[in-house]
């Protein structure tokens, strides 16, 4: 044992065995082989003297390690295996040797650290070399100084695993790495000290922090500067090498220097870059051009973070790309672009330009506040174009229908309320800027569809309605509407008009559905009417089948006309529900009237307390007529029959037109229009002859059968001369309409003083635009509070005029009179 503890350079100290004895047991059989051998102890003592390290162990030692770190940095062979290396190492910190050999590894790293770097001073972005050129120089002298300190922390590895963690002051050997390379680089330029002591390094360390990269020309500036004019280049874009630029990237890093020192100015030559880059971009290109210019320089910048930058740094550079590139200018491309756009229904570029303004915090209002102003604009032109009236309602559905794939491929579609709002509130005051006349046109654009299309389906209409109710949700002028399709309904349930029952009904479902049951109390009444004037006629055809009167009535109800069957039908309407018409005074013909008087007969005989007024402008009539080229059905209207009717006598071929209008009693301009009709339409609708010939109709005129006639169908409609809504006849609706508003604001206004009692002018104006469901004016409002005061539903309050008391002035001093009687009684 005592020679094992001989030799000091292998195991020196470290193994000498502790001052206490050691004793030993065993067996052991003499050679005699006696079968119970005695047990001996065998005893280990102490040395008597201590073995003491030579004097130069601590510096010999040494100088082996640090001959190693010398080969290590120049890239030499290291003579000594790095096992005895560790040892050697190992042998020092156990004996208390640790804090001499930290302090000489730094000092001789710093040593060589200075000597690196120093070699990167002659030269940088302010000198002759190239910023790239100096750039790759920085990166090998960082990649040799992290090999390095790999391979000298690995030679330490007792020591940094020991007593340099046992020692909180001390830093790991390779941060000690990384603190001095970082203090070099601030160090070299700067004149500060150089980090040979423990209090240069904090001199260093503080300098390193200090100034900006404008005020300082350390090499860790002249890096931040040298990269800053790479990634310059490549925004400008020339091809550059983004190894190189992560790899300096992830140097800052590890060094400490990438948030304080490199990514402030980094973000600082972006928003200067940029700021000068959007002035110039907006002033030559277009709105769309600069919009993608925007999206790549965003796709360049998360492209930069993917390759070299910190992921931590993507907000703060595209932030600084949105304020310097795109947000000074999106309330300019807002107004030059979204017009055109929108125009074009250039869906993509109106996207683009939507997503980009939401960048800027307020831009995506900006863009809803724009797309509102634009429905304002477009709609209102729209509706405010005279001279395209009949082409109003299509142009909006066209303009809706835009808006809406705009709203929905561009806009965010319903995940944005703001936008569809913008656009409820646009098309709300576009429809709006002719209060009634948009809602007129609708009811007749209605009526020419319901009436059916060539090559329309009824899936196709449906659509088309559900469309119509959008604008018409728009419209506030309602009640004008209602007027309107009333009108034109009437028309085409009677005269068959409707190219759809199903249609013409789920038109009247959807209005219930979207203003209530009062808005088409009237629609479903003349439905009703409808069926119940089919359901009467089957029974009044049982009644004439049963009856030996309705035999013997020839060419009438169940009878006969020279031998063939005549089939009548009566529509019985509820006067409520239906449009006044006019009445007519014509003389009927006398092959009519019987069976007119029958049917009366039986209505008022079957309904008692009911009377039959008959609306002769509203009948059809089939005729068979007799031409020599042929016998032909006409299909015509009741005056144009009656009119017909006067030719049947054979002996008078020539009628003159006082004659007929004698005869018929028809009104001068019907009758003029259906002569018209019958002999002045198309070529082969033309069963009458006019001499002297001409488009219109004189007093003089005189009218005869053609003979010529002919046609190929059996049965012909003959059309009657529609007369075109004059002026008077619109107003006379509007006038009805405006009557009705009449009676439902003195309705809201008494509805609203019962139950206030009493009210000023202005808050009974507020409260009366809430409930009336169309826009009225203060004047009208005020008209009609005088209506009422003269009525005595209203009066003045008696010290403020502007304030109304519900019911009569008088009425009011009776209830006072009746307060003190009864206040007297109870004194009494």
């Amino acid at each position: 044992m005592s020679a094992a503890a001989s030799s000091s350079q292998s195991r020196p100290a470290g193994l000498v065995m502790s001052s206490r004895n050691a004793t030993v047991q065993g067996n052991n059989r003499g050679n005699n082989g006696a079968a119970g051998g005695s047990n001996k102890k065998m005893v280990i003592r102490p040395f008597k003297v201590q073995p003491k390290l030579p004097e130069n162990f601590e510096d010999a030692t040494w100088e082996v390690l640090r001959q190693a770190v010398v080969a290590v940095q120049s890239k030499t062979a290291v003579a000594i295996s790095y096992e005895e290396l560790y040892r050697a190492v190992e042998n020092l910190c156990v004996h208390k040797m640790g804090a001499r050999l930290y302090d000489r590894l730094r000092m001789e790293c710093a040593r060589h650290v200075a000597a690196v770097v120093g070699t990167l001073a002659s030269g940088g972005v302010e000198g002759f070399m190239d910023p790239a050129l100096f750039l790759a120089k920085v990166d090998d002298v960082w990649q040799d100084h992290c090999e390095h300190m790999l391979t000298i922390r690995n030679i330490f590895l007792y020591m940094d695993r020991s007593f340099v963690m046992q020692t909180s002051a001390l830093q790991p050997i390779w941060d000690m790495g990384l603190t001095l390379f970082r203090l070099e680089l601030a160090a070299q330029g700067r004149g500060l000290q150089r980090p040979g002591a423990a209090g240069g390094v904090q001199a260093a360390a503080a300098g390193a922090g200090e100034g900006g990269v404008a005020g300082n020309t350390g090499l860790d500036i002249k890096i931040v500067k040298g990269m800053l004019r790479v990634m310059e280049r490549q925004r400008n874009g020339e091809a550059v090498n983004l190894a190189l630029l992560r790899s300096l990237v992830r140097m800052l890093g590890s060094l400490g220097l990438y948030k304080p020192l490199f990514l402030r100015a980094f973000l600082e030559d972006t928003e200067r870059y940029f700021a000068v880059e959007g002035t110039k971009k907006m002033e030559s290109l277009d709105v769309v051009a600069f919009l993608l210019h925007v999206e790549r320089r965003l796709g360049e910048a998360e492209e930069s973070v993917v390759h070299y930058l910190e992921p931590g740094t993507r907000k703060a550079l595209i932030t600084a790309v949105e304020s310097r590139l795109l947000a000074p200018h999106v309330t300019a491309l807002i107004d030059k672009g979204l017009t055109p756009l929108m125009d074009a229904q250039r869906v993509e570029d109106v996207r683009r330009l939507y997503q980009l303004a939401c960048r800027k915090p307020g831009g995506a209002e900006e863009l809803k506040a724009a797309f509102n102003a634009y429905i304002r604009r477009r709609g209102g032109e729209l509706v405010g174009d005279d001279a395209r009236e009949k082409e109003m309602i299509e142009d909006l559905l066209a303009f809706k229908d835009k808006c809406d794939v705009i709203l929905s491929e561009a806009l965010g579609g319903r995940s944005n309320p703001a936008c569809l709002a913008a656009m409820k509130d646009g098309f709300e005051f576009a429809l709006n800027v002719r209060p009634s006349r948009p809602a007129e046109l609708l009811a007749k654009f209605l009526d020419a569809k319901l009436k059916g299309e060539k090559g329309v389906s009824e899936g196709e209409m449906e659509g088309l309605l559900d469309r119509i109710m959008v604008l018409f949700r728009y419209v506030g002028s309602k009640d004008v509407f209602e007027a309107f399709y009333k009108k034109d309904l009437a028309k085409r349930l009677l005269l068959g008009r409707s190219a759809s029952a199903d249609l013409e009904r789920s038109m009247v479902a959807k209005l219930k559905a979207e203003c209530g049951a009062t808005f088409t109390n009237k629609f479903e009444g003349m439905f009703k009417d409808m069926d119940l004037s089919r359901e009467l006629m089957g029974n009044y055809a049982q009644f004439l089948g049963t009856t030996a009167a309705g035999e013997k009535a020839g060419g009438r109800e169940g009878g006969r006309e020279g031998g063939r069957e005549v089939e009548t039908s009566v529509h019985v309407l509820t006067t409520g529900y239906w449009p006044a018409y006019p009445s007519s005074d014509v003389v009927v013909p006398p092959v009519l009237e019987p069976h007119m008087a029958r049917f009366s007969a039986y209505y008022t005989g079957k309904y008692q307390g009911r009377r039959l007024v008959w609306q002769h402008s509203l009948g059809t009539c089939v005729i068979k007529a007799r031409f020599p080229l042929g016998t032909k059905e006409l299909s015509v209207s009741f005056f144009q029959a009656i009119v017909l009717l006067c030719f049947n006598d054979g002996e008078s071929p020539r009628v003159a037109f006082t004659d007929i209008k004698a005869a018929t009693r028809i009104e001068d301009g019907e009758l003029r229009r259906t002569l018209q009709s019958l002999a002045c339409g198309k070529i082969n609708q033309r069963v009458l002859q006019k001499e002297p010939k001409g488009k219109d109709v004189e007093d003089n005129d005189v009218f005869s059968l053609n003979a010529g006639f002919t046609h190929k169908l059996y049965r012909i409609k003959i059309n009657t001369i529609q007369l075109k809504e004059t002026v008077e006849e619109n107003d006379k609706t509007h006038a009805e309409v405006h009557r009705d508003r009449q009676y439902q604001i003195d309705a809201a206004i008494v509805r609203i003083m019962k139950a206030r009692k009493k009210l000023s002018h202005n808050l009974l104006l507020s409260e009366l635009f809430g409930q009336l469901k169309f826009s009225v004016v203060p004047v009208d409002v005020k008209r009609r509070v005088e209506s009422l005061i003269e009525r005595d539903y209203l009066c003045r309050d008696d010290i403020n005029p502007s304030v109304y008391n519900y019911g009569s002035r008088k009425l009011r001093i009776l209830s006072a009179y009746s307060e003190t009687c009864k206040s007297d009684d109870k004194e009494g």
